[in-house]
């Protein structure tokens, strides 16, 4: 973060924290909100301003990632921020339920960007639940290989191992008798899960009309992968997305 000898006035003060709090309600489009829209631009625009900005986000623990003309403000909050989101944190979960639904989300990042181009390119990408749920369980036998090396010996991807021997007990999709809906206990219904999180967080869109279970991925789900790339599970699974695409060409 910048710097700056510029004197904020009460009313600048007020716009920048005004445009962090616009940031932190990710399903806000700033083409739908005037003042949302004009803040974001005078952030694009005014050096000073973008400085004061992102020194309340930084107070708040949170780092401005973009200012996106359409999905506005991208805030990525740190480490062990208040405002962080981790699944252990989920009140209903339980261990197991914790590693599955972690697995998910891996899953539908390395599906809709297996490379480092595909973080940077910005398009649209539509994903379903039958996408995620044949995805995972074509790779199984990789990630099976994929946990011992070549001498036989235990990859160190504790959590990704036990993720994978759950998931593959669970059946890929079950009704249940009284309302016909997917069942807590299969797949598709946890990998829905992991998209409906997305959609509340203005990360994807449900498309319905593309297709039953289909998702558009959002401009901010990408920027938010990226800046996650580096973890070592996303980077085993797009190893072996990498490679499934390559024995599909």
């Amino acid at each position: 973060m910048t710097t700056s000898t510029y004197a904020y006035s009460p009313d600048d003060l007020a716009d920048a924290a005004v445009l962090v709090r616009f940031g932190c309600q990710p399903r806000l489009r700033p083409l739908q909100i005037p003042q949302y829209r004009d803040l974001l631009q005078r952030y694009r625009m005014d050096q000073a301003f973008r400085d004061a900005v992102d020194a309340a986000a930084d107070g708040l623990d949170l780092d401005v990632m973009e200012a996106h003309t359409v999905e506005g403000l991208i805030l990525h909050p740190r480490e062990g921020s208040w405002l962080s989101y981790r699944l252990k944190d989920h009140p209903k979960l339980g261990v197991n339920d914790r590693l599955v639904l972690g697995l998910a989300h891996l899953a539908i990042a390395a599906r809709a960007y297996p490379t480092a181009g595909d973080l940077e390119e910005e398009s649209v990408k539509r994903i379903s639940l039958t996408d995620v749920d044949d995805f995972l369980r074509r790779l199984t036998a990789k990630l099976r290989e994929a946990a011992v090396d070549a001498d036989g010996l235990p990859v160190p991807h504790p959590e990704l191992q036990a993720a994978w021997q759950l998931y593959t007990k669970l059946p890929p999709s079950q009704l249940t008798r009284k309302k016909g809906q997917l069942s807590q206990s299969s797949t598709q219904r946890v990998i829905k899960e992991a998209l409906d999180w997305l959609v509340d967080q203005g990360m994807a869109y449900r498309s319905d009309e593309l297709g039953p279970g289909t998702y558009r991925l959002a401009h901010r789900f990408r920027v938010q992968v990226r800046e996650a790339a580096a973890s070592a599970a996303f980077t085993a699974l797009c190893d072996l997305r990498r490679a499934h695409l390559a024995e599909e060409d």
